[in-house]
């Protein structure tokens, strides 16, 4: 294997690590938030799940991120690694922040630079629609969950043992983020590998199993901050709320999985967690919202900028 093929693997395992360290929040936050899971429980959880989509159902939106944006067979294997790099280096600096910003739209950023720099085509009308969905999903996981909430706070308003109540709680905490988890693997683990297999380097079923166990490892090691941040920060949650959020946000999610589009994750989750914290009564911090808001508004176009500056400073060094 040459070194440039290891470079290859070093920097998508690099984003991958990066995604679950900043993106597992989205999957198991609400249920460590609402004490429901410890942060190990819900890691180990993630891990599982997140293996399962990315091999059995990632294929699609890796296809859109590795051939949909630069068509097949302009994006070579040094172009994969900086739009790889570039992604990284922005989500790494938002993890280190605590902020749940769109690795989706970091690595479509860093896609899109190198193939500006490159003067390769660039699909726009692609583009256009997988920036809709970015708008449309956080909408529709709060409309999603505001109407899982009212249901299960009904459901639950008829049961009359505390036992029974407190075991519905859980079970649907672990099904929620579970169900979550396996869509995280499905759409998230292609922002790592998308550029690989559109490189031609790997086939979508190993990069997605590549993908998904470096998505794991990061999930367990360095995602303690976002998930604290949309546990905890966004606004106070309870079991029916957390649950809510999820399964809305993972509803959304899997409609974007449909049609091949790579959503973000973050933007769901935070979509339905504001749906349900309106709705309960509990306020929401404004100036976490903020905060995150702008993260999704600079994620891209900073991408964009970093991708043109590293494949300038590749191209000054002769390395492509």
């Amino acid at each position: 294997m040459d070194v440039l093929a290891l470079t290859a693997i070093a920097v998508a395992f690099y984003i991958a690590w990066n995604i679950g360290s900043n993106d597992s929040a989205n999957a198991m936050g609400t249920a460590v938030g609402a004490g429901i899971l410890s942060f190990r429980q819900a890691t180990l959880t993630i891990a599982i799940f997140v293996l399962m989509g990315a091999y059995l159902r990632g294929y699609k939106v890796m296809k859109t991120v590795g051939e949909g944006i630069v068509p097949h067979g302009f994006l070579t294997m040094d172009m994969a690694i900086i739009a790889l790099l570039s992604a990284g280096i922005w989500v790494t600096i938002a993890t280190v922040k605590g902020l749940p910003v769109s690795t989706t739209q970091s690595i479509v950023g860093g896609v899109i630079g190198v193939g500006l720099a490159t003067h390769a085509p660039v699909n726009w009308w692609t583009l256009t629609k997988i920036a809709s969905a970015w708008v449309i999903s956080p909408i529709l996981s709060g409309i999603f969950a505001i109407i899982l909430y009212k249901f299960y706070a009904w459901v639950v308003s008829k049961m009359k043992s505390v036992s029974t109540i407190e075991a519905l709680y859980k079970a649907l905490a672990i099904l929620g983020g579970s169900y979550m988890a396996f869509n995280f693997g499905t759409n998230e683990v292609a922002n790592a590998s998308g550029p690989l297999v559109g490189a031609g380097f790997m086939e979508p079923r190993v990069a997605g199993a590549f993908g998904a166990i470096s998505l794991a490892i990061g999930s367990l090691t360095f995602s303690y901050a976002v998930m604290h941040t949309v546990g905890k920060k966004i606004t106070s949650l309870g079991p029916i709320s957390a649950f809510a959020a999820q399964f809305g946000s993972a509803i959304a999610v899997s409609m974007a999985n449909f049609v091949g589009l790579p959503v973000s994750s973050s933007q769901s989750i935070v979509g339905g967690v504001v749906g349900v914290g309106l709705l309960a009564g509990r306020g929401v911090e404004k100036s976490v919202i903020m905060d995150i808001i702008f993260g999704w508004v600079a994620t891209p176009l900073t991408a964009i900028v970093i991708s043109l500056v590293v494949f300038k400073a590749f191209a000054f060094v002769g390395l492509v």
